[in-house]
């Protein structure tokens, strides 16, 4: 069964983001004073949430793929209400330099 490139380009998007999450969560758990969870199903407004031992404090994050416009410059992601309401940041992270 031919799939169609709309279904194509959203399974690549998908799994580009599931890359950088799981990229993301290694960057933060190579700290070992942290530990690092991640929602069951993917979905919410939390990708990662990072606890500090040393503080006992979480961060809650977004992760997104770093990308850049056509002329070099980044594009920033902003949060959704709900995001801010909860005290999420933006992780903009970069797969290619880990």
């Amino acid at each position: 069964m031919h799939q169609s490139s709309t279904t194509s380009r959203n399974r690549s998007t998908s799994a580009k983001g599931l890359e950088t999450e799981l990229l993301a969560a290694a960057h933060f758990a190579k700290d070992p004073n942290k530990i690092v969870f991640q929602p069951i199903g993917g979905k919410g407004p939390i990708d990662l949430l990072v606890l500090d031992l040393t503080t006992g404090q979480y961060e809650a994050y977004d992760v997104k793929t770093r990308n850049f416009r056509s002329n070099g410059s980044k594009i920033h992601r902003s949060r959704t209400s709900e995001q801010r309401k909860l005290g999420v940041k933006i992780f903009n992270f970069d797969p290619q330099q880990t």
